[in-house]
């Protein structure tokens, strides 16, 4: 028999341990050398974790909700352990926006046993014991008191070492970021009032004024221009950007202008892709701003270009809610699709009947599986990788880090090859006047710094997560009907350039006029000849 007081401190001094080794790490490398502030900070912290128990201390509902708090801090122990994720908003957002094949390939065995031993069996044994509630009369001043109490606690023992606990607090926000359960509770409270917040946006008109400009007029052809939006690709591990490995052997053959020096707007899908297709950089975006605000693809429809999004991955992140976009058609290539989840080369049929199919001048978005981890094995077929041997579960740990690389570096050959393929069929048929731009979203760590995968907070990411590969193809055909330079626009390849120059890049390449166009961003705009007189 247990009072609620008893039962959430006993909780309390169980998440504490079994959920907070990250959180543990950071506080006695902080405070190393002074036991006695770790020591402090650590009673501070236990007490907020009793505080937040105590504010659900009602009978029916202290049992359930402790269960939820428990089963969440257990799946996010998981991650910030074996993968060094940061659990921010921002994490809650890509979860959100995942698909079931993704998810599935996150929840392995050794997940699934963490699971029952750290969490479904302590909340099996939270039922066990007999709790006893006061009398509706005295429950009315003891839950209250209790959570005043153990709020000012809180702060007591932060304000014994009070200016040092403040500096920490306020610079290393990586500590509070990996205690459990508070830091997911936070993260949710945030996403939500994103969320809320942006719902209730009024979406602001954006380049009404668009019109087609001369050269577009003027092609005997519709203008095809195809946006790979890759998927996390890291620069790093790119071929042409000076890897050690050959991971892009078909584009290094192929005339392709690469911007070797690119940088992401975020980290994670749900930030970057939004970001390169909205008018905001990447210091100004937010997802508020984002949702308030029409985007590239409704310039183009302003300017009478069709827009066009397939997607291969997690959606199209709500860029495409005005202007539509479609799942990959897994019968358009059943082998493709055999695994239930389609490889990039449906992509490729997907995008030889849009040829065939176009009557205007369009932009196609192709939206790539790419990288996609932890399951790289799962982006590329079967015999294609020539890395062996390759990491073949989503479970790292069951892996060494060679074999981590050399499915990552194997997901990156096959982008290429499909990149390379596309190329092709762009440069054999003669319906359109073709174009082609590659650019990932986001990079991705493979264990360095013990971190894997991405997402992670922007202040704090490494670079493998923030370069991305860039490209672009422009065959001569094109570059004559819209007066672009081709050695001008090599020159520009070495330069650092970013997501921002996307949106203002694609509307010169289609030779869009608009006030929103800023031709400071605008890759082509110093490599366009003058216009003959007539």
């Amino acid at each position: 028999m247990l009072s609620p007081a008893v039962l959430n401190g006993i909780v309390a001094t169980y998440m504490m341990l079994a959920f907070n080794s990250v959180f543990w790490g950071h506080l006695t490398t902080l405070f190393d050398g002074v036991p006695a502030n770790i020591l402090l900070f650590a009673c501070a912290v236990w007490m907020l974790t009793f505080f937040t128990l105590s504010l659900f201390s009602l009978p029916r509902v202290q049992r359930p909700l402790i269960a939820l708090l428990i089963l969440l801090a257990a799946a996010a122990a998981w991650y910030q352990d074996h993968l060094g994720a940061v659990i921010d908003k921002l994490m809650i957002q890509n979860v959100v926006n995942t698909t079931v094949a993704e998810s599935r390939q996150l929840i392995t065995l050794p997940y699934l046993r963490h699971m029952t031993l750290t969490g479904l069996l302590p909340v099996a044994l939270l039922y066990w014991p007999r709790i006893t509630y006061p009398k509706a009369r005295h429950l009315l001043w003891k839950m209250p008191l209790t959570v005043v109490a153990s709020f000012l606690l809180t702060f007591g023992f932060l304000f014994v070492n009070l200016k040092a606990n403040v500096s920490i607090i306020r610079e290393h926000h990586e500590l509070m970021g990996s205690y459990q359960p508070g830091a997911t509770i936070g993260a949710i409270a945030r996403y939500v009032k994103m969320e809320v917040r942006a719902r209730n946006t009024e979406v602001a008109p954006l380049g009404r004024d668009a019109a087609k400009g001369p050269d577009l007029l003027a092609a005997k052809k519709p203008v095809l221009l195809v946006i790979f939006v890759g998927e996390t690709a890291r620069a790093q591990n790119f071929g042409l950007n000076g890897y050690d490995r050959p991971t892009t052997p078909e584009l290094a053959k192929l005339d392709v202008l690469n911007f070797s020096d690119t940088s992401s707007c975020g980290t994670s899908t749900a930030v970057s892709v939004p970001c390169m297709f909205s008018p905001f950089s990447q210091a100004g975006y937010s997802h508020q701003r984002f949702m308030g605000s029409e985007n590239l693809l409704d310039v183009l429809s302003h300017a009478g270009v069709t827009p066009v999004w397939v997607d291969n991955n997690t959606g199209d992140q709500r860029i495409a809610r005005r202007t539509g976009s479609r799942r990959i058609d897994a019968t358009i290539d059943p082998a493709a699709c055999a695994s239930g989840e389609c490889t990039d080369k449906a992509l490729l049929a997907t995008l030889d009947k849009e040829i065939g199919a176009i009557q205007e001048d369009t932009v196609l978005v192709l939206h790539m599986i790419g990288s996609h981890g932890p399951a790289y094995y799962l982006r590329y077929p079967q015999g294609f990788g020539p890395f062996a041997s390759d990491c073949r579960t989503s479970e790292f740990d069951y892996c060494t880090q060679a074999e981590i690389t050399n499915a990552y570096d194997n997901s990156i050959a096959y982008t290429d090859h499909i990149l390379a393929s596309a190329i092709s069929i762009l440069q054999e048929q003669d319906r359109v006047l073709p174009a082609m731009v590659y650019m990932s979203d986001h990079g991705e760590s493979l264990g360095e710094a013990g971190l894997y995968l991405h997402a992670a907070p922007m202040f704090m990411a490494p670079e493998v997560q923030t370069k991305v590969p860039f490209l672009m193809w422009l065959p001569q055909r094109f570059r004559q009907a819209m007066r672009l330079d081709d050695t001008c626009l090599s020159k520009l390849t070495a330069q650092p350039v970013s997501q921002d120059n996307l949106f203002h890049t694609v509307l010169g390449l289609m030779d869009i006029s608009t006030t929103v166009r800023k031709s400071a961003l605008d890759l082509t705009s110093t490599c366009r000849s003058e216009r003959p007189r007539t």
